[in-house]
């Protein structure tokens, strides 16, 4: 049995495409595209869900692989993984952004270390939001809604030269505006409620000067900044949810189609 070089590099073409795609999703996905997952696990388990996917696919176009018209389409595919798999991590920053807020407001910010998605220094109180909200992202089969929906958008945007459009990039950065609003929307209760614990300590320096503002109001602040953190964790399951939604809702409408 024979093989010629073109049907060796078809055969090349419809597992590279599509592992070009899953690959780039799973590199901008929560969890999975952070430094915490090895590279090599990463490549694994791109390979394996290429194995799979790939019988179920439409037939890939006829272009050469190694071509001007190839490579464009490779591009293309790092594009549309690359934006579905970052719409969930937006959805983790509002988390972050969230307890960032409030830790910043109750004198908790001080306390900080490294965000593995990131990289950069963020509140312990934004760390604990994330592993929270990955943890809920996981028990609510978050990994299998984005594997069903990466299967899907090689029906709804085929690989080839056609793929996300200048619309669906607005989509994506109008999203930007949820992630901003959903963060504040989870520490407004608490930032109201310090400002006006401070709007009183500044009364009662204004009647009392002799008072140290320093002494007593830090510590009545921080206690009060726990307890109002442990209020809003209470309630992280349905400010996680609004996000998700938010974020699925952005997935759809950039692949073209409705949740």
């Amino acid at each position: 049995m024979t093989f010629s070089v073109a049907q060796l590099l078809d055969w090349i073409a419809a597992y590279a495409w599509p592992f070009v795609r899953i690959g780039a999703m799973l590199s901008a996905m929560v969890v999975l595209g952070t430094q915490m997952v090895p590279r090599r696990v990463r490549v694994l388990l791109t390979l394996a869900i290429t194995l799979v996917v790939v019988p179920t696919l439409p037939p890939m176009p006829s272009d050469a692989l190694f071509s001007v018209k190839g490579m464009v389409i490779t591009g293309i595919q790092v594009v549309v993984g690359a934006v579905i798999g970052f719409v969930t991590l937006m959805v983790m920053q509002i988390m972050v952004m969230g307890g960032s807020i409030i830790a910043m407001q109750s004198s908790l910010g001080f306390a900080a270390m490294v965000d593995p998605v990131s990289g950069q220094q963020t509140p312990v109180v934004a760390q604990l939001f994330l592993m929270l909200s990955t943890l809920l992202f996981f028990s609510l089969d978050g990994h299998l809604w984005m594997l069903q929906m990466l299967h899907m958008s090689f029906f709804l945007i085929p690989v080839g030269v056609d793929g996300i459009t200048w619309p669906n990039f607005h989509v994506v950065a109008a999203f930007g505006s949820t992630l901003f609003a959903g963060g504040l929307s989870m520490a407004i209760a608490e930032v109201i409620a310090l400002l006006m614990i401070n709007i009183t300590f500044g009364y009662m320096t204004r009647a009392a000067p002799q008072l140290n503002i320093f002494t007593i109001g830090f510590p009545i602040i921080m206690v009060s900044g726990l307890l109002f953190l442990w209020v809003t964790a209470s309630n992280l399951l349905d400010h996680f949810l609004t996000a998700w939604r938010a974020g699925q809702g952005a997935v759809c409408e950039v692949l073209r189609t409705s949740c």
